[in-house]
């Protein structure tokens, strides 16, 4: 793939090699983008790619929280692409920091008492449910 690094060096990113319908040759980037989990971020993923210069299509899945770029090479690097992920807040690799929780106080409150509590259901919302509720 002439001087670019091998997948293996570069953690989260794939480059596979295709030709498009005009013979034109294209290739394929495969990012793995953990911040991308609901379709909000789909969106802004999409939107942030699709304007690149060179990008054929953008595929991305926030159930596998992957997106696969098609690309001309002669008109971008999968280097271009990923720089584009990152200002956009979606850089490969990159996982979202959690806040520190505080420290839990016992201040004898009742958030802080565990009690058991036992609740039965009614016979009659379970003959109304059906089969639904047995599975």
């Amino acid at each position: 793939m002439g001087g670019r690094c091998a997948p293996e060096e570069r953690p989260g990113v794939q480059l596979l090699a295709s030709v498009d319908r005009r013979g034109q040759a294209m290739e394929r980037v495969t990012f793995n983008v953990p911040k991308m989990y609901a379709d909000h971020h789909v969106k802004a993923v999409r939107q942030a790619l699709a304007g690149l210069p060179g990008v054929a299509d953008v595929l991305a899945s926030a159930a596998f929280k992957r997106v696969v770029v098609e690309y001309d090479p002669d008109a971008t690097t999968p280097a271009t692409i990923e720089e584009s992920l990152r200002a956009a807040g979606y850089g490969p690799g990159e996982d979202w920091e959690l806040p520190k929780l505080p420290e839990l106080k016992e201040d004898e409150s009742p958030w802080f008492r565990s009690i058991w509590r036992v609740t039965q259901t009614n016979v009659l919302d379970l003959q109304m449910a059906g089969d639904f509720r047995k599975y």
